[in-house]
């Protein structure tokens, strides 16, 4: 089915608080990399209804420096855009375009609306579904179990019922240069969400990818990045597909394809089944590396209750979780752009019980892997606890605690021994594909500054 663009149209100018931004504290300033912020308008006709919805534009103000890759991220259920936030650095250095698309009715009415209902009284889109639990802060509540979990999911979909066709139709028109990127040469169209808005890819490729084509037949996503919400196992597609899944979102193995790690299936370099699967070794669901999502305090704070139970002097994770996305997607943009073919991963190491498989210092085995894993200081955890039943639970955050004085002198024979073997495990990690050269300048300052002896 040939699919109709959206019309694109520019909003007015206004201030940063005169409309609606995602939310979300990223790494980078748009004027330390020199971009511009706009925000656009995007109207059709998707299944016999109109709508009228908010794009978020991010782009070089250079027109030399654009890539000629655009990311599109359907804006999160929260009205945060997670995948902006982690790969944030990376995109522009990279000189893309990034497109936050509000392709969900329940965070137009629930997040952009409310933020200047004069601005964007004329935005709808419809749904048969009721709004009662999509707004506010109860529908942030996330269940502690898979099931549950799967069950909120479910119903955001039934609210967000036009999420796909309108995805399909703002990449359309992206992907044949209207709208911000009318007079940049667009050479791909990408398709990236974490945790719910994972989801919304997912639905994404299953639903909507193979029925929505350009007028020649293309796609209109020249690749997909589907992270942190695990619900299916992908079958073939004519475009490729890098899936990333942090430790904490598959540590607990019930619920719907956790058990037995559903999900999982093997590589494919097939043209037409070209497909990665990248499970990142003790990273928790969200990032916890940088302010403010390194603070404990925080999270306590947190009225949705997200991260679970967070003890008092509890250190948050720091593992390199924005690099490995950064890592993930890069693979997926030079797998799109220039055939480049990514490396393979190990799956992460279970023992007989399900749960994942833990080295002598508690750090997990196998999967993608980050020096500080493999030339350990740290116990690293990806999740809050287990459950009365011994299960891991969902992890959105994790922990952090230090391994024992008389560990660390029987691993290493002084500080200068440890940053030697940190930084030539980090240089074997980025000639095999596995960490990006331009992030290990801060790896190495971390490793120096280590409290080591």
């Amino acid at each position: 089915m040939t699919v109709n663009p959206a019309t694109l149209v520019a909003a007015p100018v206004g201030n940063a608080a005169e409309r609606f931004v995602p939310t979300g504290t990223f790494q980078g300033t748009l004027e330390e990399f020199d971009y511009v912020e706009e925000e656009w308008f995007a109207r059709g006709e998707a299944d016999g209804h109109p709508y009228a919805t908010s794009l978020t534009v991010r782009r070089p103000r250079d027109p030399s420096r654009f890539s000629g890759i655009v990311i599109v991220e359907p804006v999160h259920a929260a009205s945060a855009a997670p995948i902006w936030i982690y790969t944030s650095r990376y995109q522009m250095r990279s000189g893309h375009g990034w497109v936050a698309a509000c392709s969900q009715k329940s965070v137009l009415d629930g997040f952009v609306k409310p933020a200047n209902p004069e601005r964007y009284a004329d935005l709808e889109i419809w749904s048969a579904a009721s709004l009662a639990e999509s707004s506010g802060i109860e529908s942030l509540r996330l269940p502690s179990d898979p099931a549950g979990i799967q069950a909120r999911l479910d119903q955001m979909r039934r609210i967000n019922v036009l999420s796909t066709p309108i995805l399909a139709q703002v990449g359309a028109a992206l992907a044949t240069g209207a709208g911000p990127f009318g007079a940049l040469a667009v050479g791909h169209v990408m398709l990236a969400g974490h945790s719910q808005t994972g989801a919304m890819v997912t639905d994404y490729v299953l639903n909507g990818h193979d029925s929505a084509r350009l007028p020649n037949g293309a796609p209109v996503y020249h690749g997909f990045f589907p992270s942190g919400a695990p619900s299916v196992c992908f079958g073939p597609r004519d475009v490729p597909l890098v899936q990333v899944l942090s430790d904490g979102d598959i540590a607990s193995h019930k619920g719907p394809m956790r058990e037995g790690r559903g999900y999982r299936r093997d590589d494919s370099d097939d043209p037409n089944d070209r497909y990665r699967l990248y499970e990142l070794a003790g990273v928790a669901h969200m990032g916890t590396r940088y302010p403010p999502y390194n603070d404990a305090a925080m999270w306590q704070l947190d009225p949705t209750g997200t991260a679970g139970h967070i003890p008092q002097g509890a250190v948050m994770n720091s593992l390199p979780h924005s690099e490995l996305f950064h890592m993930g997607l890069e693979h997926l943009v030079q797998w799109v752009a220039n055939g480049d073919i990514p490396p393979r991963a190990d799956r992460i190491a279970t023992g007989q019980d399900g749960h994942f498989a833990k080295d002598e210092w508690g750090n997990t085995r196998g999967g993608v892997r980050s020096a500080q894993l493999d030339v350990p200081r740290l116990r690293y955890t990806s999740t809050p606890g287990v459950d009365e039943g011994g299960e891991p639970t969902f992890g959105v955050v994790g922990f952090e605690e230090p391994l024992s004085p008389a560990a660390l002198q029987a691993l290493y024979s002084d500080h200068a021994d440890y940053v030697m073997r940190f930084n030539r495990r980090l240089d074997e990690l980025i000639e095999a594909g596995w960490f990006l050269a331009e992030d290990a300048a801060a790896m190495r300052t971390e490793a120096e500054n280590a409290a080591v002896p």
